[in-house]
């Protein structure tokens, strides 16, 4: 029987002490287990150091939004961030990343010459023509221009069509019978 009065363990039948201590040691032994299962996988996350670029997860849409810089190391995994538009947030280091800046790949333009170079012999050489491509020739095959790629296509002014409109006639309200309007 339970009840609120304070009483010490030994107090108790003999059989409610041994039910007592199995529960005990079950209890024990599963939470070994949980904590032994969570361990399998979790790890610690590496520090960040003062300079490292690094993402912030933005806290409703969780996503790795906001760009930053670590100006701060703390002593709890706290770190204190100075975003591009002058915010400094502090963070833990659950709601960091690491951020790899990319550089943009050198854009090599494609040069053609205003006049072709001389042609070696058994060659045939295509005059550049604005919009194709310069392409030699083997001796004894047709030369055929290279077009060049279709740019975007560009908005004339045209209006898209209006939006798909049912023709369905709608049902009336039962709410709202006609013959309650004009009381």
């Amino acid at each position: 029987m339970r009840n609120c009065l304070p009483a010490h363990r030994r107090s108790f039948a003999a059989e409610w002490q041994k039910d007592a201590d199995v529960l005990e040691k079950r209890a024990r032994r599963a939470k070994e287990l949980r904590t032994e299962h969570f361990n399998r996988r979790a790890h610690p996350l590496p520090p960040f150091q003062v300079g490292n670029a690094v993402l912030i997860q933005h806290p409703i849409s969780k996503c790795w939004s906001t760009p930053g810089v670590i100006t701060e190391v703390g002593p709890n995994r706290d770190y204190l961030v100075k975003t591009a538009a002058g915010g400094v947030f502090r963070r833990n280091r659950r709601f960091l990343r690491r951020r790899v800046p990319v550089m943009p790949a050198a854009v090599v333009p494609l040069t053609v010459p205003a006049t072709p170079a001389p042609a070696i012999p058994g060659q045939a050489v295509i005059p550049a023509v604005p919009g194709q491509a310069v392409i030699p020739a083997a001796p004894g095959q047709a030369v055929a221009p290279c077009p060049a790629p279709d740019p975007a296509p560009v908005d004339q002014g045209e209006e898209d069509p209006p939006p798909r409109r049912s023709a369905r006639a709608p049902k009336p309200s039962s709410l709202y019978p006609p013959h309650t309007w004009s009381k």
